[in-house]
């Protein structure tokens, strides 16, 4: 089956789901033509002139699918950190494979996939702070309101270790829904949104840094506009408050002259996406050829705990 799956809906369906899209983003239109003059910025956005990071820079991200079995659900989980020494690139990387429990509902099992990919990538950054004296999370550095326990540990040895090395850290959130910045909240708008009608590419808000404190984890942060409509544009970036305004506006810097021109994310993260990223139909296939390598001579009725779920095959 390819990775977009060809459907036939029915053309009533279809004409009722252009409307409903259209309306929404009329209704959109004119909310935050309302909401627009609300928004007030306490300090002047700051201009981020492009610079590149002088020395090696890495990126460290994760990725995950899900294969449906005939009785449960199996998860895979991906990460990887890529770094560019300026010669080429040099990677580390891990991987998994996590089944679903008996009675776990798949929403459950879903939200526990990703905590465990975001436990991976965090651990396996904190490991490869030596291996570049930047390095760009895809991620937050302030935790993640529903994720506790091994995540949060991770997210502070993660912190710790880089500070031993000497080495920058960030995160780098593609899709910031927080809501920190008090001057915004009368909007009703999270952060993002309420910055997007105000900044220009090249653009950060607030300078300096605020700071935020969670679960014993103090961070700077700030945002970033990437690119101009109608890309979403606006960015966080989250460092730990060990960093400093300056070494931080460094980062930010190599970011603005970095930035993929098709995805608006730094080009060295954009690398690390690419090569985590797990398909449905990768995955599909390899289960299809370890499935042929193992069961080839075995009696097909003791095939009944791995066979996929009706329609997957």
């Amino acid at each position: 089956m390819p990775e977009e799956e060809r459907v036939t809906t029915y053309s009533g369906l279809v004409r009722v789901l252009r409307e409903r899209i259209a309306s929404y983003v009329t209704e959109g239109i004119e909310r935050a033509r309302t909401l627009r003059e609300a928004v007030r910025l306490i300090d002047e956005p700051v201009e981020v002139d492009g610079r590149l990071w002088r020395g090696s820079v890495g990126a460290a991200d994760g990725g995950s699918a899900m294969l449906p079995f005939a009785d449960r659900d199996v998860g895979f989980i991906s990460a990887i950190t890529v770094v560019d020494d300026g010669k080429g690139y040099r990677r580390r990387f891990r991987g998994g494979l996590i089944t679903q429990m008996e009675g776990e509902g798949d929403g459950e099992f879903s939200d526990r996939l990703d905590i465990e990919r975001e436990e991976m990538m965090l651990a396996l950054a904190a490991e490869s702070v030596n291996d570049a004296s930047l390095l760009i999370v895809d991620g937050p550095l302030i935790p993640r309101p529903r994720y506790s326990g091994e995540y949060v540990l991770q997210l502070k040895r993660l912190s710790s270790e880089a500070k031993r090395a000497e080495t920058a850290l960030v995160g780098f959130v593609k899709r910031p829904q927080s809501s920190f910045l008090e001057e915004l909240k009368v909007t009703g708008l999270t952060d993002r949104a309420a910055l997007y009608m105000v900044l220009d590419e090249g653009q950060v808000y607030p300078w300096p840094p605020r700071r935020w404190e969670e679960r014993g984890i103090e961070t700077l942060y700030t945002y970033i506009r990437l690119a101009p409509p109608p890309a979403a544009g606006i960015f966080r970036v989250d460092a730990p408050v060990w960093m400093g305004e300056e070494r931080l506006f460094e980062v930010l810097r190599h970011i603005a002259a970095t930035s993929d021109p098709v995805r608006s994310v730094p080009a060295i993260l954009s690398k690390a996406d690419e090569e985590v990223k797990m398909s449905r139909r990768l995955v599909r296939e390899l289960y299809r050829e370890a499935f042929e390598l193992a069961s080839g001579r075995v009696e097909p009725k003791l095939w009944a705990l791995v066979t996929l779920r009706w329609g997957e095959e």
